[in-house]
This record gives structure tokens, C-alpha cells and sequence, in this order.
């Protein structure tokens, strides 16, 4: 078995959320981490007589963790809208990693709704970039491009 080098894994560095609003697509945040997961959906019975339980997949579930920051108002000006009456953004998470020799892996999930939308914040102590951490869930994913093998 070849050993695995770890100069030759991608680094995840790249990724931007777009909204859609009113059919215009504009970048709404930028990525600042994202683990995107994809999680089953099982039914287990255990049936009279029998000494093992037993498991199907049902379905699945897109779900995991963003981070990001508000490089525009668009995501506050859109979740606004929709407290207005408005409908309620149609969110598209795109990210990549990128190796050269292994090449890209992106992935896009849509129907995205983050459960924590950043308003803004201040801290007299810190420089750091606002950053809002959030779970989310998706409705769908897609795979625009896959490493090499």
C-alpha cells in the first residue's frame, strides 16, 4: 500500500454562499469554515422471533457546521425582507478544495437554511474578523467536480 503524504491532501481555503433574490443570484457571505455532512435516515425493527434487530436506510439528511462573515448586507437585507412578509431567501452553499496532481473537489448544496444569522457584533478586545458560527441544513447537494484517482 503506498503511504499517504500528507503534503498531497487539499486544504479546504475556498468557499462563498449565494442567495437568490427576486431570480438574481449575488454572493451573500463568504465561507470562513464548513463541514458538510451527509447523514442516513434508518428504520430499525426487530421482528417477533428473531434475536437481531434490523436496519434500512430511508432517506438522508444534508446537514453540518458554517462558519462566515458578511463581506455584504444581502443575507441581512434578504432575512429582513422575509420578516417583512417577504419569502424566504433561497440560500446555495458552494465550496471547493483544490490539490494540485489530485485536483478539485466542489460541491454545492442548496435549499440551504443557516439557523444563526449574524447581525453584527463589537468587542473592544479583539481584532479579529466577525465571524458567525451556525448549523444548517440543506435540501439538496450536487458534486460539480471530483479529485482525480
Amino acid at each position: 500500500m503506498e503511504k499517504v503524504k500528507l503534503q498531497d491532501l487539499p486544504s479546504g481555503r475556498d468557499g462563498n454562499g449565494y442567495i437568490t433574490i427576486n431570480g438574481r443570484v449575488i454572493k451573500g457571505f463568504t465561507i470562513t469554515k464548513i463541514d458538510g455532512t451527509i447523514e442516513t435516515k434508518k428504520d430499525s425493527r426487530q421482528f417477533l422471533g428473531e434475536r437481531v434487530e434490523q436496519s434500512a436506510v430511508r432517506g438522508l439528511r444534508v446537514s453540518g457546521n458554517i462558519g462566515y462573515a458578511h463581506t455584504t448586507s444581502a443575507l441581512l437585507e434578504a432575512i429582513r425582507d422575509y420578516k417583512n412578509g417577504g419569502d424566504y431567501p433561497d440560500i446555495t452553499v458552494q465550496y471547493y478544495a483544490e490539490k494540485t496532481g489530485r485536483g478539485r473537489s466542489e460541491i454545492v448544496m442548496t435549499g440551504v437554511i443557516i439557523d444563526t444569522i449574524g447581525m453584527g457584533m463589537l468587542d473592544d478586545s479583539s481584532d479579529a474578523a466577525m465571524i458567525t458560527d451556525s448549523p444548517f441544513t440543506a435540501n439538496d447537494f450536487d458534486i460539480i467536480s471530483s479529485f482525480k484517482e
